[in-house]
């Protein structure tokens, strides 16, 4: 009988400290999150491209600083593409000189893109072979999708119904 009791208490002690706790922010919530997705992104890319120890050492730190140049730049032209999606709804007025410096600046961020693409494509080279290069290139595109139909709450395989 004490026993039960004893356990009792302790259950009940581990589940009020559960409720004690504080929420999470948003911002504590989001950072968990973005660690969650780099953490299955780096388990996805090592297995799907097949990196050895000493490739997997060499290509981190590069793949890293490819992965941050490529996220300035999606920010810069999702700004950019936000800034014509405002003008054109009427929210924010522009003249047409200031919108075409706003495509301008839309167009050239994607150009800088295939910049990046270009010189980190030589520097994976140097690191990797050619096939492993490919399956970067592939598990980049399966990655994306899979968190795209986690997002949306598909499975991969329910889309097709």
């Amino acid at each position: 009988m004490m026993k039960k009791l004893i356990i009792t208490i302790i259950i009940s002690l581990v589940a009020v400290s559960g409720f004690a706790q504080p929420e999470p922010s948003k911002q504590q919530q989001r950072n968990q999150r973005y660690q969650q997705i780099q953490s299955a992104k780096i388990a996805f890319f090592t297995s799907e491209i097949q990196l050895t120890p000493k490739e997997a050492e060499d290509f981190w730190p590069v793949y890293n600083q490819y992965w941050r140049e490529r996220e300035v730049l999606m920010r810069r032209t999702q700004g950019a593409m936000k800034s014509i999606i405002k003008t054109l709804s009427g929210e924010e007025k522009r003249g047409d000189a200031e919108l075409k410096m706003i495509l301008e600046s839309y167009i050239s961020n994607n150009t800088d893109e295939g910049a990046i693409q270009r010189a980190y494509f030589e520097r994976f080279l140097k690191i990797l072979s050619v096939e492993k290069v490919a399956r970067l290139y592939k598990a980049e595109e399966e990655f994306r999708m899979k968190m795209i139909h986690q997002l949306r709450g598909v499975g991969p395989k329910s889309e097709s119904k």
